[in-house]
């Protein structure tokens, strides 16, 4: 059962992984489901320094994982340029590291409508499922992008950041700065982060790669993002209207 959890994917045998929105997939994606629905209906009851310490304790969780992963890829030889957290999901740690010990609205604002959508949307299309179950990097990729899916569900249900369209230009603004750096990045290293230069396996971002090339696909990308965000604002305030939820 434990054979592989070191392998990294290059060495692992060519049939060690599992299909998308296969058996082992969905069963993923279910738990992950109930998990996020117990924690926040439990994290509601709680008082706000407990929710607080809940927010700082999944903070220092999700940091002590990536130096986890970051370890294991040094250690077995694998640690490469690519595997830098610079991607969104890589990126989402630390912002909601510093949300958790320092709230403030533009952190709290890239968490909730930004973070957490590309969070669900890595679980929904991962590109770990090349690893078998039993392996630290599908471990890892399953239990941390869970996390930053449920890290924002609770600030959002503590009231602890409440989004506001007026403030689309926060990750407007990250997004602009960083993906020119992290393009850049990505030519000079051969690298993908943030799946700039092209799309994750297995995304239905690749039909466009292939129909329409790279300008059709970095378009139709960032098109995507700017409509993912807007809807973010659209679903919050209208749970918010609706069940004066995260007021």
């Amino acid at each position: 059962m434990f054979e592989h959890y070191f392998t990294y994917w290059s060495d692992l045998p060519l049939d060690s992984g599992y299909d998308i929105f296969g058996t082992v997939h969905l069963i993923w994606l279910v738990g992950i489901t109930i998990a996020i629905i117990l924690c926040a209906a439990k994290y509601r009851q709680w008082p706000p320094a407990v929710q607080s310490r809940v927010l700082k304790t999944l903070a220092v969780i999700m940091l002590a994982m990536e130096a986890y992963r970051e370890i294991v890829l040094t250690v077995t030889g694998h640690m490469e340029f690519e595997n830098l957290p610079l991607h969104l999901c890589g990126l989402a740690i630390f912002v909601e590291v510093l949300f958790a010990f320092f709230p403030n609205t533009f952190l709290g604002e890239f968490t909730c409508v930004a973070c957490l959508p590309g969070a669900a949307s890595a679980l929904i299309f991962p590109d770990w499922l090349r690893y078998p179950t039993i392996n630290y990097m599908n471990l890892h990729g399953f239990i941390m992008h869970g996390i930053l899916v449920l890290f924002p569900i609770l600030v959002l249900l503590s009231g602890k950041c409440v989004p506001n369209i007026r403030h689309i230009y926060m990750p407007a603004l990250f997004f602009a700065v960083s993906a020119p750096i992290l393009h850049r990045l990505n030519v000079l290293w051969g690298s993908n982060f943030m799946f700039l230069n092209r799309p994750s396996n297995g995304s239905p971002f690749e039909t466009v790669y292939e129909m329409y090339g790279y300008g059709g696909y970095l378009a139709v990308f960032g098109v995507t993002v700017f409509a993912v965000i807007l809807a973010m604002y659209g679903v919050i305030g209208g749970i918010r209207s609706m069940t004066g939820c995260c007021r």
